[in-house]
């Protein structure tokens, strides 16, 4: 009874300061009546349930004179009273309902009737000190009226700022002005009120009015009561009691509707007043601070913003990353192994993720030191333990996830974050592990990390950048970006992400294919990157790093001592360093994007271009190091001369540019006399002529077959000699008729022109009757490549044809075959091969060998292997009687292919290896067992049609070319070919199949036919000096 009482006058003040009830009279009706109400008659008043309502009347009476009292001014402002009265009125609820609780409860099966009994089964009893929904209403309601009156009254400018924001909201209007306290007695009225009111805020059902809306408005006076400048001064005691009472009252709460509550009245206070400053420390040194506090920040700063909007997520970063806190190392060190956490975190959702990693840019930008240290060091490690000599025992036993690690990163330092040369600093010793990863080539992390690092390298200056590219490549060794063990290595897993592996022996194969793999994605990088003033230094410094002397002899000091696996090794890593380097200027130079870049500015280029040609004139010892020596000169006189036969047709050359080439010219005589390889020496005789005449001469000069005879020794003067003597150029042609011109109208004129007109004609013939071996070599140089192509056609053709004058330089089309053979462009290998197959009767040993193993091991495109197996076919019908001789490399190579993955290479090598077959005849040899187990399994076993088209198709292919001696080279398998051959006709599914095997069939009908029924001759032989033959 009481309660409701109590409740009635929480009611009858709740309506105040809403319309109808704004005046002052209003307030002090309310007040008088309740006061007569609850004081009345207070010794002898009696509950009627007997319940005796002096005590919590006493209470009531002894809050409202103790708060009156801090007072010391009269008249006192009625809307004051009116606040002291709520306070009194809620502390008076509170305890009323705390004896509630003490009271025993009627057991639930009092009730006797049956509804009674069944509803006290189904229904839980109500706590006793639970109150209705309207009574909570009215609770915030009259709080209301506390804080816009009493508690308004007592607070500074600072902390008063959201109560008046929200009195404006709320349009509270009592009176004609704002309560006010004296400034002496603010401390007094507001701490008595709010220890009246802690245990109210913190009772179970009835705080919740005062913990959730009107949180903001009991924190802004707590904060004060703590924190405020003249209470911190002043109070000391009161501040630390109250400092205990706020964690007290925190614990009761929701930690997420705290924090969002503390981000508002941040975001509100103005900046250099106390109140910001305190917020923020009570934001960082209370939850931030505590286990889980950065995600519960970045929660409630989410819950209050668009996670999607980019700047509303810096501004919640940086409540964590640009905390006032004069401690920087504890601030690191506490939140940053929870950031590197919530960054390994498999399910995080986009727009936290986003903020995390914002957080992180913006502590790098505050301090790179201690983020690396802090914040990084976890999401890194997994690819940093790859570079430590414990990789090999880490890995194998580790759950980490690589794959999650490197998108992570990709978030970090690309997607998400803005790039600056702080943060991407701190990717420095994950670098070589990352260019692993991005040399996978069937991994989706592959674009991940090499974008990764062409934003690392976008950050760097050139120098550093090329720096960075000379240890990822592996020419150069850095303890900031340590290499990957060669011990372990990085395989795609089944999902197409990344994971570790042991590698068993680190073998030279090992290490070679892992480079190789590495500068092709290298390449990738530099592509991406469009920096073309760091490709040209990397270029340069490429140069620098090839020494084709590292395996001269060199003297060893006598101290020291070195085994010969110290020597070996040393040998290799000299070796592996000109390999890389070479292999790295092979694949610039095939990039079209790359070369642009770096010819754009020849004066640039050109000193670059020179000192890769004087490497080609140093002196080696070694025979591999001296064939990688040849194929670097060539390719850079190949690259320099279609280069500039493009411009000279697009006439983009400039006098300038002549001029810079023709530095050129040195080196490349230099070059000339050092190097023994003649299509070399061709191909530099080319640009030369090209250079001096300014892109005039672009055909070969004089007479090639000379040129090949008389050697390499000839010095620079006598080749222009020979080349003066063999033939003339347009250019030459025009002077010297001008010459002739001048002397004819000198002398006899008659004589002279009819000289000139001799001249004239033999000229005129000489240049019409020009050899299409000639014209095939001019497109041979020919910047576009399908004229390229074609002139490698066209060769081929004339070697097929048996041409004399091709014939006589097939030595130097066999290096151009073979040359041509290391083109990517498909159309260029294609023909290469086939010009490789014509020439096969002439050198054989070289030919067999060379499309063997291409067709073997070559990395080439399905299509382009499908092609070189009708080029082994065509090359086995050119050997003819020197096919048996050679027979196991061209079977070998086409088993191998057999057992390839593709089907069309399994097709197309079945087809060839039936042609070999059937020219091999009885030279087939023992090997027709296991020539016919295989068959007999593919068309068995083989899931793919074409596949089983051309195994049937070779047995075919194998009777005929055996004919009537079938029954003696497979005698011992005869019989279960026909097996099989029926068995395939009767369940293959695939027609032509079925037709392919009646074919068979009928071959070892026709052949059996004939052996047993052989046919009758009607002729006689008479012996008349020799004794007939037995007929038994």
């Amino acid at each position: 009874m009481a309660l409701q009482v109590l409740f009635q006058h929480v009611k009858d003040l709740a309506v105040l300061g809403t319309p109808g009830h704004t005046s002052l009279e209003t307030v002090t009706f309310e007040v008088e009546k309740i006061k007569k109400s609850l004081w009345q008659d207070e010794q002898s008043e009696t509950a009627q349930d007997g319940e005796d309502k002096s005590d919590f009347h006493l209470q009531i009476h002894t809050t409202f004179r103790k708060l009156l009292s801090a007072v010391n001014t009269t008249p006192l402002d009625v809307r004051l009273e009116c606040g002291f009265l709520v306070v009194a009125i809620l502390q008076g609820i509170q305890s009323v309902l705390g004896k509630e609780i003490q009271k025993p409860r009627q057991p639930p099966g009092t009730d006797q009737s049956k509804a009674g009994r069944r509803n006290a089964a189904q229904i839980p009893p109500a706590p006793p000190d639970l109150i209705s929904v309207q009574q909570a209403k009215d609770v915030e309601a009259v709080c209301r009226v506390l804080f816009y009156t009493a508690v308004l009254g007592c607070l500074d400018n600072e902390a008063s700022l959201y109560v008046k924001m929200m009195l404006a909201k709320n349009k509270f209007i009592l009176g004609s002005d704002l309560p006010s306290v004296p400034q002496e007695c603010r401390h007094a009225v507001l701490s008595e009120i709010f220890k009246s009111l802690l245990p109210v805020m913190k009772h179970e059902t009835l705080g919740t009015c005062m913990r959730g809306p009107m949180f903001p408005e009991v924190l802004s006076s707590i904060l004060q009561l703590c924190f405020g400048p003249v209470e911190v001064k002043n109070f000391p005691e009161d501040t630390a009691f109250f400092r205990d009472q706020m964690e007290s009252l925190f614990m009761c709460m929701d930690t997420n509707h705290a924090i969002r509550q503390i981000l508002l009245l941040k975001g509100l206070a103005q900046r250099g007043v106390w109140f910001k400053k305190v917020c923020g420390l009570l934001l960082v040194r209370r939850f931030m601070f505590q286990p889980g506090g950065v995600a519960a920040v970045i929660g409630a700063g989410l819950s209050i913003c668009n996670g999607k909007d980019w700047q509303q997520c810096e501004a919640v970063a940086s409540l964590i990353a640009q905390a006032k806190i004069s401690n920087m190392d504890q601030l690191y060190s506490t939140a940053g192994p929870q950031i590197a956490e919530l960054l390994l975190q498999e399910e995080l959702k986009p727009e936290i993720l986003r903020v995390v990693v914002l957080t992180v840019a913006q502590m790098a930008r505050r301090s790179a030191s201690l983020t690396a240290l802090h914040v990084t060091h976890s999401l890194l490690k997994p690819l940093v333990d790859t570079t430590t000599a414990e990789a090999r025992r880490i890995f194998p036993s580790s759950d980490v996830n690589l794959t999650l690690c490197i998108t992570r990163i990709h978030k970090l330092f690309v997607e998400i974050a803005t790039p600056t040369v702080t943060l991407t600093s701190l990717l420095q010793p994950v670098l070589c592990p990352l260019m692993a990863v991005a040399a996978l080539m069937t991994s989706h992390l592959r674009s991940k990390t090499q974008q990764i690092l062409v934003r690392y390298l976008s950050q760097q200056q050139k120098g550093e950048a090329v720096e960075t590219l000379l240890v990822l490549s592996g020419l150069q060794k850095s303890s900031a970006s340590p290499s990957v063990d060669p011990r372990v290595e990085f395989s795609v897993d089944d999902e197409g992400g990344v994971k570790v592996t042991n590698v068993e022996e680190v073998t030279d194969d090992n290490i070679l294919e892992n480079d190789d793999r590495l500068s092709k994605s290298l390449i990738t990088v530099l592509e991406t990157l469009k920096n073309r003033a760091v490709i040209l230094e990397f270029y340069e410094r490429l140069a620098e790093c090839i020494n084709f002397t590292v395996l001269n002899e060199k003297k060893q000091s006598p101290t020291l001592l070195l085994t010969d696996e110290d020597v070996r090794k040393e040998q290799f890593e000299g070796m592996r360093k000109v390999s890389l380097g070479t292999n790295l200027l092979s694949l610039l130079a095939d990039s079209d994007a790359l070369t642009n870049d770096l010819f754009q500015d020849l004066s640039a280029a050109v000193p670059f271009v020179d000192r890769l040609i004087k490497a080609g004139c140093q002196e080696c010892n070694d025979e591999h190091l001296r064939k990688t020596q040849t194929t670097l000169v060539m390719n850079i006189v190949v690259l320099i001369s279609c280069y500039v036969s493009e411009r000279t047709l697009r006439k983009k050359m400039s006098s300038e540019d002549w001029k810079g080439l023709k530095n050129l010219v040195p080196s490349l005589d230099e070059v000339g006399e050092n190097i023994q390889d003649e299509t070399v020496l061709l191909y530099i005789e080319q640009l030369r002529n090209l250079l001096l005449t300014h892109g005039v001469v672009q055909t070969l000069p004089g007479d090639i077959q000379s040129g090949a005879k008389q050697g390499t020794q000839e010095d620079v003067s006598t080749k222009k000699g020979r080349n003066d003597k063999s033939g003339k150029t347009e250019v030459e042609l025009d002077e010297k008729d001008n010459k002739t011109k001048q002397e004819l109208n000198r002398n006899n004129i008659g004589k002279l022109q009819n000289k000139g007109e001799d001249k004239k004609s033999h000229d005129m013939q000489s240049q019409e009757v020009k050899s299409t071996y000639k014209e095939a070599m001019d497109d041979l140089f020919s910047p576009l490549l399908p004229v390229r192509g074609h002139s490698l056609l066209a060769l081929g053709k004339l070697i097929e044809q048996r041409d004399p004058e091709t014939l006589l330089h097939k030595d130097h089309l066999l290096t151009i075959f073979q040359h041509n053979l290391k083109d990517e462009d498909s159309y260029i290998y294609l023909m290469a091969v086939q010009g490789l197959s014509v020439l096969c009767d002439a050198y054989p040993d070289k030919i067999v060998g060379i499309l063997t193993a291409e067709f073997s091991v070559g990395e080439r495109t399905v299509e382009d292997r499908a092609k070189l197996a009708e080029a082994l076919t065509r090359a086995s019908r050119r050997l003819g009687p020197l096919l048996p001789h050679y027979k196991e490399q061209f079977i070998n190579a086409l088993l191998a292919g057999v057992r390839d993955g593709e089907p069309l290479v399994r097709a197309a090598s079945l087809s060839s290896l039936g042609d070999v077959i059937k020219l091999l005849r009885f030279s087939i040899g023992p090997i027709v067992h296991e020539v016919f187990q295989l068959l007999h399994t593919i068309i068995s076993h083989d899931k793919e049609a074409e596949v089983r088209r051309a195994a049937v198709l070779v047995i075919t292919l194998l009777l005929q070319g055996l004919g009537q001696d079938a029954f003696s080279v497979l005698k011992e398998v005869i019989r279960d070919l026909y097996r099989a051959l029926r068995l395939v006709h009767t369940t293959d599914p695939d027609d032509v199949v079925r037709l392919h095997a009646q074919l068979a069939m009928e071959e070892i009908d026709t052949i059996t036919r004939a052996f047993l029924l052989p046919k009758l001759s009607l002729s006689k032989k008479i012996y008349v000096t020799e004794m007939p033959p037995s007929p038994f």
